[in-house]
């Protein structure tokens, strides 16, 4: 299974994990396919969850896992 990072630079300001199968994630597509980067945007895949975390962790963000798709 591979693993999105959503990294949210507006409302939120922060980087949520994701497995590519979640509704929220759709293998980096989103909820709203074709939307613009103004918000936020999309990285990945990676092939695990511990080379996610570290990804994530490098945008300086607050990291959290997506509270539907984490196990």
């Amino acid at each position: 299974m591979d693993y999105w990072i959503y990294e949210n630079w507006t409302a939120e300001h922060k980087a949520v994990i994701h497995r590519s199968n979640c509704s929220f994630c759709k293998d980096g597509r989103g909820v709203h396919p074709g939307s613009s980067d103004r918000n936020g945007h999309w990285q990945g895949p990676y092939s695990t969850l511990p080379i996610a975390a570290q990804a994530a962790a490098r945008t300086g963000r607050p990291v959290r896992r997506c509270g539907h798709c984490k196990p």
